[in-house]
């Protein structure tokens, strides 16, 4: 059950595009197999190269816009927002240094422009500023960058490479508490800069309950730190043992071995069932309190509260029975640098980072705010010569004090948020020209309202999740019956994540060697059935919202392969001796029968016995096993495809058995890497490094890593290099031969890339003014300024 809660919260949070940085991106792949959140870009600026240029007077400004969302946390500030919410309003305010296009590559020449082709178009980026990497002999890696000259704040204020050098030590301040991860990365001087410096919180949680050394704190505050710690972390295991009862308690009497009434009255059953349930039957004793639960969720993050707090719960946080703001304050304990060696000022509009060593990730953690100084901090406290960066080290209290009011470069103005909406005006100084819509009304709302309103005129744009009957709502709104009318426009993006069917390379091969060409041959015997019905499957379960895809990454992707790449091949199409097994005009019975015939010749080279006159295997003496965690009801989409190859399977003398799951058993089969095939969803990060996923040494149990148990040095040696590649097309090279690793090792099979929606309304909005190619890096707010109403 330690996934239901993230599920759902990637659910909601794939429905929204945010930036694709805030003070450098955190650039995550949610690894639960149960399909998002990160960030997608929206900060990028693009024209088609071939629309006319507009000239100042044919700009014009006026309307309104009402944008539904949800609810808003009021953290709009660009260094502390924490939901996905207040993080658009933040991106419409402030300006980033880099652009991303598309496919959420990150735009080297945005000042001039650069021109890249996506689906057949090409589209010219501008952002405000540049980028050049630089691998040096040594391995250490210089990112050159230089931002336009003609930028200036909202308020008329010059912004200059000082605004961005300000935005950075917030960013790397030993007191940051944002969700800004830029002083993780391998910066020159950075462990040295933080180093000396904590927060009186972090201090008191690292010396432990039993400290004696009062030389930085008193034993009271000690004493009253450890009570709110024990309360709070009891009140979030709580959470997770009330709603395991109140949802799941059927599951108790085979989880452990309680009746649903025993548990009802027994708190010690509960809290049982709550950590079994939850994946954490191991740390479970005879007695065990929330209070002890707590001690082993933390534990297994190795004290890192934070990660436990916002992985595992979802109902209840740590944070909201700790009051951490008594804690706050920064204590200095030793000697810190001064500055940041690794980051130099060359010049007023340019600076050099320069990093210890190359990773390919790094390029998206450039993209910098560019921060008013003189808002968010104090000019006269900026002095770069003598180490001083527009606020006293350890003092973010300046910065904070903005953060319901957000300024920037972007292209509108925060004018202020009041009963559930945010207005913003405008911006007459955007660097790319005044937007044409004078105002923007961001205003809270419920996805069921999302159509409706539209329809009503409550509202100009909306995402709203996306299922029939959203979609049979749109069409009734459309006098045309379609999802595209006089009413309402509809863009369905493809969503940053696809579906798939996995199998233990370790529990599914012939003898000892999960390598071997047989092992490998027995896994695409399986994988050639499932994949011929995966057409018929997902288009039954998701009609227009899904497509079938053939690689092991979304097309969202810019390293995704195209159809008219070199070497493009459907997935699983030929036989064991190299045959293509599809030809064009086929029917689907014609391509069901083909496939069975090609799953023989694999199994036959995996070394099974076949009796042409029975048409069956004679040796296969093994049940092979396929989770689906349709919740026992039959529904996931890839429930269909497994059903009909197990009837096949069948019918050739092997058994596969469909075991239709709760999410719980289906997720520790997944950790415990006791799963031998099952069917999930990745989401995916911007940068499609595959390290996390296929490396050897990543197969571990109880991680969320390699649960295909590939070991392939060729394969390790590929992702390693493309992890060390500043070239995109070198990269994109590279991962295309690592798919086909993995393909060949027969153990993923790419089910489908599903869809999300965006509803604009036809009536008042011109929809002509909408950027061309919608993905979820490149949203309908991408060209903002251009975007009108009618």
């Amino acid at each position: 059950m330690k996934k239901f809660s993230k599920i759902l919260a990637l659910l909601l949070a794939a429905m929204m595009v945010m930036s694709l940085v805030a003070c450098g991106s955190k650039n995550t792949e949610e690894t639960t197999k149960a399909a998002e959140t990160t960030t997608a870009a929206e900060t990028t600026k693009a024209e088609e190269t071939d629309a006319p240029e507009e000239t100042e007077d044919e700009v014009t400004t006026g309307g309104t816009l009402v944008y539904a969302t949800s609810t808003f946390g009021q953290k709009f500030s660009p260094f502390f927002y924490t939901t996905v919410y207040d993080g658009e309003v933040a991106d419409k305010v402030t300006g980033y240094l880099l652009a991303a296009d598309r496919g959420g590559a990150i735009i080297n020449n945005g000042i001039e422009g650069e021109t890249i082709n996506y689906n057949g178009t090409d589209y010219t980026y501008y952002g405000l500023g540049d980028i050049e990497v630089v691998q040096n002999d040594d391995g250490t890696v210089d990112y050159n960058l230089t931002m336009r000259d003609d930028v200036v704040f909202s308020d008329g204020v010059p912004a200059t490479i000082d605004d961005v050098i300000f935005g950075i030590y917030v960013c790397c301040d030993p007191m940051y508490d944002g969700s800004s991860t830029l002083y993780a990365l391998p910066i020159e001087g950075m462990d040295a800069y933080r180093s000396g410096m904590d927060s009186l919180f972090n201090l008191l949680l690292a010396a432990g309950e039993d400290n004696t050394d009062f030389t930085n704190w008193d034993e009271a505050t000690q004493t009253a730190f450890w009570a709110e710690y024990h309360e709070a972390g009891a009140a979030f295991a709580q959470g997770i043992i009330d709603y395991c009862v109140d949802n799941y308690i059927d599951y108790a009497e085979s989880y452990i071995g309680a009746t649903a009434d025993e548990v009802t009255a027994d708190e010690a059953l509960q809290v049982k069932l709550g950590m079994f349930l939850w994946g954490f039957d191991g740390g479970w004793f005879e007695g065990a309190t929330a209070s002890d639960y707590w001690d082993v969720i933390v534990a297994a993050y190795d004290g890192d509260i934070a990660t436990a707090d916002s992985k595992e719960a979802g109902y209840t946080s740590f944070y909201d029975s700790f009051d951490t703001s008594k804690y706050e304050e920064a204590v200095a304990f030793g000697d810190g640098a001064a500055n940041i060696s690794g980051i130099t000022k060359t010049g007023d509009y340019s600076m050099t980072i320069h990093m210890t060593s190359y990773d390919a990730t790094a390029i998206y953690s450039m993209s910098f705010i560019v921060a008013p100084m003189h808002y968010y901090g104090d000019a006269s406290l900026y002095d770069y010569n003598n180490n001083s960066f527009g606020f006293k080290k350890g003092d973010l209290s300046g910065v904070k004090a903005k953060t319901s009011a957000p300024m920037g470069c972007g292209p509108y103005v925060f004018e202020g948020y009041d009963n559930g909406v945010v207005t913003l005006k405008a911006n007459e100084n955007y660097y790319l020209g005044a937007p044409k819509i004078e105002t923007i009304l961001m205003q809270e709302s419920v996805d069921s309202d999302y159509v409706p309103g539209i329809i009503s005129g409550s509202f100009d744009v909306a995402s709203p999740s996306i299922s029939n009957t959203t979609l049979m709502a749109i069409k009734d709104g459309n006098s045309n019956g379609e999802l595209v009318g006089d009413t309402i426009t509809t863009y369905l993006v493809d969503y940053r994540g696809y579906g798939y069917i996995g199998v233990s390379a370790e529990l599914v091969k012939i003898g000892d060697d999960a390598g071997s060409d047989a092992s490998k041959a027995l896994r695409k015997g399986f994988m050639t059935l499932f994949s011929v019905y995966r057409d018929t499957v997902i288009n039954s379960y998701y009609g227009d919202r899904a497509s079938v895809i053939q690689y092991p990454i979304s097309n969202t992707s810019w390293a995704a392969p195209k159809p008219a790449d070199e070497g493009y091949e459907v997935a699983y199409s030929k036989d064991a001796d190299g045959n293509q097994i599809y030809t064009d005009g086929m029917t689907d019975e014609q391509k069901y029968e083909a496939a069975k015939e090609a799953a023989i010749t694999w199994f036959k080279a995996a070394g099974f016995t076949y009796d042409e006159a029975a048409g069956k295997f004679t040796d296969v003496t093994e049940t092979y096993e396929v989770m689906i965690p349709g919740q026992g009801e039959q529904d996931h989409p890839a429930y269909g495809i497994v059903v009909a190859a197990s009837e096949v399977l069948a019918e050739l003398g092997i058994t596969l058995q469909v075991n239709d799951v709760g999410t719980s058993t289906w997720n520790n089969a997944l950790e415990g890497n006791t799963a031998m095939m099952w069917a999930a969803a990745w989401q995916s990060s911007v940068d499609p490094d595959m390290t996390q996923v296929y490396t050897s040494g990543n197969y571990v149990t109880g991680t969320n890593s390699n649960h295909y148990a590939i070991r392939d040095t060729e394969l390790d040696s590929l992702i390693a290099q493309g992890r060390a590649s500043a070239d995109t097309e070198e990269r994109k090279s590279i991962y295309k031969n690592c798919f086909d690793i993995v393909l060949d090792w027969g153990v993923e099979l790419p089910t489908y890339q599903r869809k999300d929606c965006v509803t604009v309304s036809s009536q008042r909005i011109d929809t002509d003014t909408v950027p061309g190619d919608l993905t979820p890096y490149y949203g309908v707010f991408a060209e903002l300024e251009k975007l009108a109403t009618k």
